[in-house]
């Protein structure tokens, strides 16, 4: 976080430590955040240079995921059972680039 935070001065929102998950949010400002996930708390951790699979990727939550996906020529966004609605694409590396936006307040609760 100290890169994302100290280095880039963004606004970190929350941090979470749940079963299979643990990472934090970060303010990207206009209504999109961050979402980081620590990889280490996977099966198979990554290690420097291997190419990026499934076990890393950003998500880029939204307030207007229409909007954003129009404007960035990006295809329609798709619903998901767990109440968001999403597009997803890779970035050159291979790591997996989500924009999102929730359907509804989830509650920290209701994601573990």
């Amino acid at each position: 976080m100290e890169f994302y935070v100290e280095r880039l001065g963004l606004r970190l929102i929350d941090q979470f430590d749940r079963p299979g998950a643990r990472g934090a949010h970060i303010d990207l400002g206009s209504g999109c955040r961050l979402e980081i996930i620590d990889a280490r708390s996977q099966a198979r951790p990554m290690t420097l240079h291997e190419r990026a699979d499934d076990r890393v990727h950003i998500v880029i939550e939204t307030v207007d995921i229409l909007s954003d996906s129009k404007r960035l020529g990006l295809p329609e966004p798709k619903p998901t059972s767990w109440g968001a609605r999403v597009v997803t694409l890779r970035d050159p590396d291979g790591v997996s680039v989500w924009f999102l936006e929730w359907e509804r307040a989830v509650s920290p609760d209701e994601l573990s």
